[in-house]
């Protein structure tokens, strides 16, 4: 035997069995041999082996797809992670809803002004003022209340006097929480 392999880890050497060897030097070593004894260049025979084996901490030989995921810092999915996500995304949505009817009770009423817009310039004597508020709220224009259909919106007749005219609405929730909203409307003299 000119290669001095001993013919066992010549069999595995020929059949990839690394691990069955020896450690990672003593199997560089056997490919560096076997390599120059059937003229092959040893730098690509150990190259193709670096490339497709490595060495763990202990010197063993492993393939490189079974030793790499073990070494991954990836997030790997497991059942007890998805209960784990599934059970603080309802804990959050719990929470949010808690909150959003917690504000919406505590809060001021919504109040919005449809018509006219602040700070209008007319001709007209007349307006007709148009929002929106809750169902439930009590809506005042200029200390009268003003009926609110289910849906939320009111309207009511405005008389206007000459030059600025402020009116003021408020929305009154249950809970006594108010929201007011001035505009400024003017009226202006028709040219004659």
């Amino acid at each position: 035997m000119s290669t001095k392999i001993r013919p066992n880890f010549l069999e595995e050497l020929e059949s990839n069995q690394f691990n069955q060897i020896a450690e990672g030097t003593v199997v560089k070593g056997l490919i560096k041999n076997y390599a120059e004894f059937i003229g092959l260049s040893s730098k690509d025979l150990l190259a193709i082996f670096r490339r497709d084996f490595l060495e763990d901490k202990k010197g063993q030989i492993l393939p490189r797809g079974s030793y790499e995921p073990l070494n991954s810092n990836r997030i790997a999915w497991t059942p007890r992670m998805t209960i784990i996500l599934g059970g603080s995304l309802l804990v959050l949505i719990f929470v949010l809803f808690f909150l959003f009817h917690l504000f919406s009770l505590l809060g001021s009423p919504p109040l919005s002004i449809q018509f006219p817009k602040d700070g209008l310039l007319t001709t007209e004597s007349t307006i007709e003022l148009k929002g929106k508020t809750e169902a439930d709220n009590a809506v005042y224009i200029d200390g009268e209340i003003v009926t609110v259909d289910p849906d939320g919106n009111f309207k009511q007749t405005i008389l206007l006097s000459g030059g600025e005219n402020k009116i003021k609405v408020e929305a009154i929730s249950r809970r006594n929480k108010k929201t007011v909203k001035i505009i400024t409307v003017n009226l202006e003299d028709e040219a004659p």
